[in-house]
């Protein structure tokens, strides 16, 4: 991070802070929300910052890291995420604070590369590459959003979180009410009282309505003018 507010030059667009926080709610919600049994240490300041973090172990800086995440502080938690990652501290961990870091103070484009670095040696890491189609769909950048969750449910179609999340994205565009429909259904079938069931069935219906169109109004009969005729 470049200075105190965490935010650097062309990471926050004027105008869509508001809907970042919207779609990215839930998310930066559980980046702070600590790990079970984690040590929450301490560390004064002193002159020399580096000598210092020489004598932490990596488990204790990633407990730092995330007591300061908790307190707002983002730019000492990123710091201290850096340091833990440096001394090959379980890499995957690191790295989904990293990103939560990074989202909570808006730096979404850093989130996005500390993601990629990590997705490019462990293409298989799916909750990582979930969290990346959020951040996608958040910027508004629908096609890789839509790509990464396809990615997803090709290799793990047991899973009903990305099912939902591309059937809203299918949904908004009107060719795709059909590949829509079929996983809104295919959530349901996996998590039939899943958190989402609810809006998903009320989907299903509207899709239905669009897919099957307007609903044409037959012509009369037409009518044979001799049985009009009177006797």
């Amino acid at each position: 991070m470049s200075n105190g507010s965490g935010r650097t030059s062309g990471e926050s667009r004027p105008g869509q802070a508001s809907s970042h926080r919207r779609r990215l709610g839930a998310l930066i919600v559980g980046c702070l929300v600590i790990f079970g049994g984690c040590h929450q240490a301490t560390l004064h300041p002193r002159p020399d910052l580096q000598a210092e973090l020489s004598t932490i172990t990596a488990q204790d800086l990633l407990s730092l890291a995330v007591a300061h995440a908790r307190s707002g502080d983002l730019l000492r938690a990123e710091q201290y995420l850096s340091v833990a990652r440096r001394r090959a501290h379980d890499e995957a961990a690191v790295v989904y604070w990293l990103v939560r870091v990074c989202v909570a103070a808006s730096r979404y484009q850093s989130a996005l590369s500390h993601a990629a670095n990590y997705l490019r040696d462990h293409p298989e890491d799916w909750s990582l590459r979930l969290v990346v189609a959020t951040i996608y769909e958040a910027l508004g950048d629908v096609l890789r959003a839509q790509s990464e969750l396809e990615r997803i449910v090709g290799a793990e179609p047991a899973m009903p979180l990305p099912h939902y999340r591309l059937a809203m994205l299918y949904r908004s565009q009107q060719a795709d009410q059909e590949r829509a429909k079929l996983h809104l259904e295919e959530y349901l079938r996996l998590t039939p009282t899943g958190p989402h069931a609810a809006e998903v069935r009320s989907a299903l219906s509207e899709v239905a309505d669009v897919s099957t169109g307007p609903r044409l109004v037959p012509y009369p009969a037409t009518i044979d003018p001799r049985e009009e005729a009177t006797p």
